[in-house]
């Protein structure tokens, strides 16, 4: 390749540069205000908290996780725990 190729293809790049910024600047926001962001990420942390503390509490799913050869119905068990 020449030297005009060589520039050709940087100002290329630079144009995709430039297009990548200006869409992305005209993606609207995921929330419509602070607030709302905040209220929408304290409810999923509560959720998680929630799923945390069942999964903990569940005694079944402690003797799964302790078993070593699983069957099937340990599987089946398993899945219905987490749901």
């Amino acid at each position: 390749m020449n030297k005009k190729d060589f520039l050709k293809t940087y100002q290329n790049i630079d144009k995709l540069k430039q297009a990548d910024v200006s869409n992305s600047e005209s993606t609207p926001p995921l929330y419509r205000s602070p607030y709302d962001e905040k209220l929408i990420k304290d409810m999923h942390f509560a959720k998680f908290q929630k799923n945390l503390q069942q999964t903990q509490d569940n005694n079944s799913l402690k003797q799964l996780l302790e078993k070593e050869d699983w069957d099937e119905e340990d599987t089946k068990t398993l899945l219905k725990s987490l749901r």
